[in-house]
């Protein structure tokens, strides 16, 4: 096990992770919600107005990056995938695009670069909320502003990160998503909290998932914030784990016609690294709705603890729940999810490749509008394509003035581990795509992306039944495609976004089409066309030892019946002293 990355470095002070000031939330009496799971209270914890948040800037304190392990190259357990390339061409007829938020908006707001900016986004009939590491901002489809860029912190009712006034550290929050319902018509918005002492930043012992849930359908009005205890440790309503005081990281965000899900990876505070696998939050979308806008009662949350479940010997972990397009087909009285059985420990640690995906079902959803849900999660092992751990890409040279400041060499950037990315369900269909290390032999000399379209069965009797009904990969010559999200309109057709680097290519945003009845097919379109080398203080000492972090997945969505919106990292033109990373949304009409 290698050394974590320090987090925050300011006024000479390091702390590996600073979160959120949301006090003990209050149990309920906890009671069965199928397999193994329970009841959990939601408190209400803040409400603000998008509008009325300050875009002002802050005095620049430091630097601040998720923590990961340094990782290897890993051998395969499987032989390694070597599939056909196909062509890189620029933006094509169907298409445009602007830039999103980057790494100097976001330091200015908080007072410290942070990396890499993880891409939440979500979009409805010409509006687009984007979010990142640590920046909100809402735009129209075609890129004009609806709102100043405002610190993520703010959005989500809490102090700031860092006040060089009081010389207060307030919650690091991480990995934002969200997700717009044409159901209920609400915008909803995810991140994790760990609370931290505000004298010295120090770890706390308390965590917390907030969801920000709007209170009309207007993305840029007031906003209701929830908290779910995440501790873990046997108070909140949750379980009592191993090594806990723990967090849930990455919290994933999807939904059927009944419910909001969040699935998150289970960590201990001060460990990090001794995974209790996965864990699952399930509550009504309407019951949020009504209490964001005042006219219901706290709907309950439902937890489970996937780690329980041993899927080839591991902890179940990174499950990512599905949504379904405005206008699409949902599930009946279930919600669907799928990872891999090549399970991934904290950030980019373990994984030897697999030729399997795992479908998840959530049956009995509807119960969640009741005040006593039941509902039953149960998974299948489907037979696949091989993957393998993937490695970090190269880029093109060019100049890299932090890195050449410290006598560094170009770096590469990190592609992180082969688990399962964004889920699309539509037409009693699953698509979804991730990270695989490409090549010959069993060491990956270069990425791409493997993508399925797995069809569910029945889940009446013991559990799920599916199959995967396509599969392929995108690959390029002498470049690497990673982190991958696929979105599709109620007709099926739509696009994979990803970034693309490469020898001959700066790090770039980029796209495929894809359908549900054919999968990827045809040229990869770099959209967002890179400006320069990524060149980040995660890319090097103490940071890293030569792989900057990068965005640790990619958003897309269908904003309407036709019209997907997808957004990823790329290198643009601003920069300040510690870093460069940038946005590039797109607006495509298949």
């Amino acid at each position: 096990m290698r050394r974590p990355t320090p987090l925050l470095s300011a006024a000479g002070a390091l702390c590996l992770l600073a979160a959120g000031l949301v006090g003990p939330l209050t149990p309920v009496a906890a009671s069965t919600a199928g397999s193994g799971g329970s009841i959990q209270g939601l408190q209400r914890v803040g409400t603000v107005n998008l509008r009325g948040l300050p875009g002002a800037t802050v005095p620049q304190a430091g630097v601040r990056a998720r923590p990961e392990a340094d990782k290897q190259a890993q051998q395969a357990s499987v032989a390694l995938p070597d599939p056909a390339t196909v062509p890189v061409t620029r933006l094509h007829a169907g298409a445009t695009g602007f830039s999103g938020l980057n790494a100097v908006q976001s330091g200015r707001l908080n007072g410290f670069d942070v990396e890499p900016p993880d891409q939440g986004l979500c979009a409805y009939q010409g509006t687009v909320m984007e979010q990142v590491n640590l920046a909100v901002r809402v735009y129209t489809d075609r890129g004009t502003a609806l709102t100043r860029p405002v610190s993520l912190n703010a959005f989500f009712g809490q102090a700031a990160p860092y006040d060089p006034a009081t010389k207060r550290y307030g919650p690091f929050l991480s990995d934002p998503r969200c997700y717009h319902d044409a159901q209920t018509g609400r915008w909803y918005s995810t991140v994790l909290s760990i609370d931290v002492n505000a004298r010295t930043g120090d770890l706390g012992r308390h965590s917390s998932l907030l969801i920000a849930v709007s209170a009309t359908s207007d993305p840029t009005g007031d906003y209701a914030i929830f908290a779910v205890d995440t501790t873990d440790n046997g108070k909140g309503g949750g379980p009592r784990l191993a090594n806990c005081p723990c967090f849930g990281d990455q919290p994933r965000l999807g939904a059927d016609a009944n419910g909001i899900y969040v699935s998150t990876d289970i960590y201990p505070i001060q460990g990090l690294f001794d995974s209790n696998g996965g864990g699952l939050y399930a509550v009504s979308k309407t019951g949020l709705a009504a209490a964001a806008s005042g006219s219901g009662a706290m709907p309950p949350v439902v937890s489970i603890h996937v780690g329980a479940t041993k899927v080839d010997g591991h902890p179940a972990n990174a499950l990512q729940p599905a949504q379904t397009p405005p206008g699409g087909s949902y599930a009946p009285d279930t919600e669907y999810f799928l990872n891999t059985p090549d399970f991934n420990g904290f950030a980019t640690m373990g994984g030897q490749g697999a030729h399997a995906v795992v479908l998840w079902a959530l049956t009995g959803t509807s119960s969640l509008g009741t005040a006593t849900p039941r509902v039953t999660l149960t998974h299948a092992m489907l037979p696949s394509q091989p993957y393998a751990p993937p490695v970090p890409a190269r880029q093109r040279s060019g100049p890299h003035p932090l890195g050449a400041s410290q006598n560094e060499p170009l770096p590469r950037i990190e592609s992180n581990d082969d688990r399962m990315q964004q889920v699309v369900y539509n037409g009693g269909m699953l698509a979804s795509a991730l990270n695989t290390g490409i090549g010959t032999g069993r060491t990956a000399s270069r990425d791409g992306i493997a993508w399925f379209v797995v069809r569910p069965g029945a889940t009446s009797g013991g559990g799920v039944t599916g199959t995967v009904a396509r599969q392929g990969y995108v690959a390029v010559d002498g470049g690497s495609v990673v982190f991958p999200a696929i979105a599709v309109n109620a007709s099926g057709a739509g696009a994979m976004v990803f970034t693309l680097s490469g020898a001959g290519y700066y790090p770039s945003a980029a796209y495929t089409g894809f359908t549900m009845a054919s999968g990827a097919g045809g040229s990869v379109h770099a959209n967002g066309i890179g400006a320069a080398p990524a060149d980040g203080f995660t890319c090097y000492p103490p940071y890293s030892d030569g792989a900057c972090r990068w965005g640790d997945y990619s958003a897309a969505v269908a904003q309407d019946a036709s019209t997907i919106v997808m957004a990823t990292e790329y290198i643009p033109g601003p920069r300040d002293t510690n870093s460069n990373w940038g946005t590039f949304a797109t607006r495509y009409t298949p």
